[in-house]
This record gives C-alpha cells, structure tokens and sequence, in this order.
C-alpha cells in the first residue's frame, strides 16, 4: 500500500486511550516522613520573630520551594520581646526571696533538656513592674473581680491578681484584672485542670507537672497591634505605643508562673477565689523593636478556574518546641504538600486553584494570618472559597471537626472516604486560631479539624516529640489520619465535587440567632424586624434554587463592610464581618447590633 494511502487510513484507527492523571493519593502519606519532620522541627523552638531559631522557618520554606509555586510574604510587626523578668516575694522576716520562674528540665526528654529556653512570658502584656498584695481572683471573670472586690474592698487597689488559666482567654483575664484596679497579673495552671487531677505528670505521663508554666499572648486583638486594620508592610504607617492608645493592649505587666510558685504566694490558704496571700513585687522588660515575620506560601495553579482559591493553613510559630501546638498542624501541611507535589508531577491538576499557607506570629494574635488578609483583602474577598485551619491536629484518638455551614458537606463527604463519623451540622469555630480573619474581615467559609487526646505540656517548653512518642501518638497514627483527611479535602475542594453551599446552614443559624434576640434584647422592636428579615431572606433563597446569582460560597460577604477607598489604612481600617465574630476563644452573633445584619439580609435578597 502507498504510503499517501497509509497515511489516509490513520484517522480511522483507534487511538490509545491515556489514563486519567492520578489524582492526590492518601497512601501516598508517610508516617516516617512526619516523624522525621516533627523531630526536625522542634530542635529548637520557634518564637515568631527570633532570627536565631530558623531552622523550622527554612525546613518549610525548602518543602514548598522544591516543588510548588512558592511565593513568601515578610511583614514588620511590633512583638516586644522579654528581656528580663522578675518575682519576689516578702518573707515573714521582711526580706524579699526571688522566686524560680524556670520550668524543670526532664532529663528523660533529649528535646526539651536541649533547647533553648523560651523565657516565662506574655506577648504583649505592658512592661514595667508592680508590688502589692496578692489576691487570688478566680478564673478572673468580671464577675470574679467583682465578687474580690466585695470581699477585700480597697485591698484590691493596686494589689497583684493571681489567676487561674481556664474559662476564658488569657488576655481578658488581665485586662478584667487591670479594669478591677490591679497593678499586674500572675497566671498558673492548676493541676485540676491540665496536672496531676488528671493522671501521671510528665516525664512519667502527658499532664503538667506542679512546676510548668502555659505562656501565651494577652492580646486582646488579632494581627499586628500597630496597624489595627492594615497590613504591616515594611513602610506602613504605625501607631507610637509610646503615645497612641493600642487597642487590645493591656496596660499592667503579667506574668504565667508555676502551679509550685502560686501555692508559694498564697502560703497556707487554699487556690481558691478571696484567698488572700504573701506581698509580692514582679517586673517585665522588653525589647519593642520591630521584628521580621515570614509566612509561607505555595501554590498549585487550577486548571478551570484557577481564580478560585482554597486555602489551608498552619501556625509555624510556638512558644517552646511546640511538638503538638502546632508542629502537628506544620507537618500534616508539609505533608500535604508532598503527596500534592507527586500528583502534580504525575499530570494532575486541580480545578481550582490550592493554596498551602505557614503562617508566623499565630500565637501573639493571628499576627501572620491576620497580615496576609489584610494586605490581599480584595483578593481574598474575590477569590477565596474556602479556608481549612491546621491547629493541633494530632494529639489522640478522638477525632472532630468544626466548620461553617458552607463546609458542612465537605467535611462529611472528607470523613465518609476516610471512614470517619462527621456530624450532620458541625459546630462553628469558635476564636483563637487562623480561620478568624478568613471568616470575620474576608467572609470566607471555613473549618478546622483534628485527632484530639488530653495532655497538659500546653504553651510549655515540655511541648516536645518526646510527649508525641510517649503518649499522644507513638506511631504517627493520628498524625497520618490528619494527612490522609487533609488530602482528601484538597481533592474535594480543588475539584469542586461537593458544592460549597452554605444557604440553608446560614440562614438556619440566623434564625435561631435572631429568634433568641427576640426574646433577650432590650429594643424588642429592632429584633423582629432582624427575625422577619431573616425569614424573609431564606423564602427568598430557598426560592432561588441551585442558581443563585452569584456562587453560593460568597453569602457570608454579605455582613462585610466595603473595602476602604484607596485600601486599608489609618482611618480606614479593614471592617470585620456584621454577622458573627470571635469573643477570646469562641464568638457572637450580632456583635453590632441588628442593623448592619439586616442590610446584609436585605442584599442578599437583592442580590438573588
């Protein structure tokens, strides 16, 4: 046959069929893998701004930057770094003693006897010193303060609280005690609560032993305290905190000390609210120069519709080596990045576009986050359809989910395929975490999720692998749980195969809000008519179908105020979401008032 003619036929043959690119694949995650990392990680610990201690900064920044599209953003943000810190205490013979402020090193643990010491501190609590008596107050609750302040009057003014952990966020305590007229703020963990009540103390079990210390930040606000509502870029206006007020800064020192140390102060009387103890004297120096943040991102582009993002996010930053908070959530990232990186080059790509964020300065008030938001505001309004928060994800056997109505189905289908139990209706997420500025200054939908145990190394140098491997997961079981799930959830997410729609969930929960409100807020007026709008707009968007308008994942932007003219910046700072947002660690509805929710009602109907 010619060859002219040969040619003519080949059309008619079949052609090969190609196998579809393999997509993320759950086997493909490795427990030695994030073994390996987590003990890399946590050589040294990770206090967000410390040129000193990279190591975990650079151990992430090669896992994306080999094989994704690795895009870093540095911010300069005011963390005060402690220099100095100090308690003493009166003895009956009218001497003062210094009282040990260090945690015991457990010789048994190589991570912790090893490391580096993260000083007893609170990011960003107010330098200077204080002495007066000492009055234990409770949780430090308003109602606590008031109830010290009727028991022991006057003796309350400039007197030294000593505050039990639990309840509520650290930074409200002080501030509740700064408000009450103390002149500082003693913090401690009680053994009822994360120590010995609860079983063996470390090195023999995972609870805290009588001399750790929880360290933590007391800022009552989220990003960088300097630029409330704009990014802290390198040559970004700023507030003096020598002249300016500070919002969310509180104004007297504190201090977390031991459970050992607390029992010292008080002497005989027990760790109870009303105990009244020894006087005391304590001061905090701090260095205020700005630092340099790094977060971390990379991308893998979307095929489809790459203009539609899904983001997942970890802290990097701890207060000690930080082995479960949050060097669990770290390498699950890192992790995730793998097995993304092998589909990738195998021919896979997702529909849309996926987004691995390492974010710093998480615990000194979703510094880095809060940054990153800010600065792409209109970008991440526009483009972001769902976060996914990474916050201690591996720490036993109990696994849970918190999520936004939009994520519900997501979260179940994830489960489901990983042979998890989800429940129908998830709870929200509450505060304290990375989702907060996704979800109160973007209305971006958002969840979290992990495999939970008790322990009580907490915001310690006692954070370390060595409480991994001997208590909480010796296997990295849960830790390849959470990888596998993680996966599963970027390949729904990044496909779109389980819709994000949240209509039915949201306007379910305002309804139940706002029937509450009805029934508890002064101006009953305002209320119905928040209840009638709300009945009104689910009619209209159970009317609407599947074909609303504009995608079903941007509801919750109907409570956001508009971007600033110009973007954010002093006197026009970037507004946080009308609908519900973060009271310390959980939230509220309505945080306004009603009418900024019912013009959001109101636009949504219109916009159907």
């Amino acid at each position: 046959m010619p060859a002219a003619a040969l040619l003519a036929l080949l059309p008619l043959l079949p052609l090969p069929r190609l196998a579809p690119p393999q997509e993320p694949d759950p086997d493909r995650v490795s427990t030695e893998r994030l073994r390996d990392a987590l003990r890399t990680l946590c050589a040294q610990p990770r206090l967000a701004g410390q040129a000193e201690w990279v190591d975990g900064t650079n151990l992430v920044a090669e896992t994306f930057y080999d094989r994704l599209d690795f895009r870093p953003s540095v911010y300069r943000v005011f963390l005060p770094r402690q220099t100095g810190e100090g308690l003493e205490v009166l003895d009956a013979d009218g001497r003062w003693a210094a009282l040990d402020l260090d945690e015991p090193v457990l010789e048994a643990d190589p991570w912790q006897s090893a490391s580096p010491v993260v000083p007893p501190m609170h990011g960003l609590t107010a330098p200077g010193s204080a002495e007066g008596v000492v009055l234990h107050a409770g949780r430090g609750t308003e109602a606590d303060f008031a109830a010290l302040r009727e028991r022991h009057g006057e003796l309350c003014d400039g007197a030294v609280a000593l505050v039990r952990y639990g309840g509520l966020y650290r930074g409200l305590k002080v501030a509740n005690a700064e408000a009450a007229g103390f002149a500082g703020a003693l913090l401690y963990t009680d053994g009822r609560d994360d120590g010995a009540a609860r079983g063996a103390v470390l090195p023999d079990g995972p609870w805290r032993p009588a001399g750790g210390i929880q360290r933590g930040s007391v800022f009552n606000g989220d990003g960088d305290a300097l630029t409330p509502g704009w990014a802290a870029t390198a040559e970004a206006p700023r507030l003096d905190p020598e002249r300016d007020h500070v919002p969310g800064r509180v104004g007297i020192p504190s201090l977390p000390i031991s459970e050992a140390n607390a029992r010292r102060l008080l002497g005989d009387a027990p760790l109870e609210l009303g105990s009244r103890g020894a006087r005391v004297r304590m001061f905090v120096e701090q260095d205020p120069a700005l630092v340099e943040i790094h977060d971390l991102l990379a991308r893998v582009p979307g095929s489809e519709r790459p203009d539609e993002w899904v983001v997942f996010g970890a802290h990097r930053d701890s207060w000690g080596p930080g082995a479960v908070d949050d060097g669990t959530g770290t390498v699950v990232l890192m992790e995730l990045a793998r097995v993304l990186a092998d589909a990738v080059e195998a021919g896979w790509r997702p529909k849309r576009t996926l987004v691995l964020a390492s974010w710093d300065a998480e615990e000194w008030g979703l510094v880095g986050s809060t940054e990153w938001v800010e600065e792409h505001a209109a970008e991440v309004r526009a483009r972001v359809v769902a976060y996914v928060n990474m916050d201690v994800v591996a720490s036993g056997p109990n696994f849970s989910v918190s999520a936004t109505p939009g994520l519900w189905a997501v979260a179940r289908a994830a489960a489901e395929a990983e042979g998890l139990d989800a429940p129908e209706r998830p709870g929200l997420p509450g505060g304290g975490s990375d989702h907060v500025p996704f979800v109160e200054l973007a209305g971006v939908e958002a969840m979290g999720f992990g495999f939970h145990g008790g322990y009580g190394a907490y915001h310690s140098m006692m954070d370390t692998p060595y409480v991994v491997e001997h208590f909480l997961d010796p296997d990295y079981a849960w830790h390849a749980k959470a990888a596998r799930y993680a996966v599963r959830l970027a390949t729904l997410l990044g496909d779109d195969r389980v819709p994000v729609d949240g209509r039915r969930g949201w306007m379910d929960l305002v309804l139940e809000a706002a029937a509450k409100r009805v029934a508890t807020a002064p101006d009953r007026d305002e209320a119905l008519t928040l209840l009638a709008e709300a009945v009104a707009t689910a009619r209209a968007l159970e009317a609407a179908g599947d074909a609303p308008t504009t995608p079903a994942w941007k509801l919750p932007r109907a409570f956001l105020p508009p971007l600033p003219e110009g973007g954010p910046g002093p006197g026009r700072p970037l507004g946080r979401t009308a609908l519900r947002r973060a009271e310390g660690y959980g939230a509220g509805w309505f945080p306004d008032g009603a009418a900024p929710v019912i013009a959001g009602l109101r636009a949504l109907r219109e916009g159907l």
